[in-house]
């Protein structure tokens, strides 16, 4: 039997492109780390390591977010190319039901 998509697997495509926008909210929604905690520390060394790793969770999660909001771009596209296929092929389907005239 040949492979095709369920309508589950279609909702699952919508809600992964969904989930993955809010996952970027989400990074995009965190506090920046550096400056906020160096006092608790009480040690200067051990509060410039906190701002070395800060500074590096910066990036990396501009990255993250970059590459969280891509793949949530992809499924959205997916899931509406799904869509446009499938009512391209239900349209097909009920044009080929219609009686012809003679």
């Amino acid at each position: 039997m040949g492979e095709y998509t369920k309508v589950d697997d279609l909702r699952l495509i919508h809600e992964m492109g969904a989930g993955l926008g809010r996952v970027k909210d989400a990074f995009d929604g965190l506090d920046e780390l550096r400056g906020q905690y160096e006092d608790d520390f009480g040690d200067g060394g051990l509060a410039d390591r906190f701002g070395e790793f800060a500074d590096d969770w910066e990036g990396h999660r501009e990255e993250l977010a970059d590459e969280v909001a891509r793949l949530a771009g992809l499924a959205k596209a997916a899931a509406r190319a799904y869509d446009g296929v499938d009512g391209e092929l239900a349209r097909a389907l009920r044009a080929s039901d219609k009686p012809t005239r003679p």
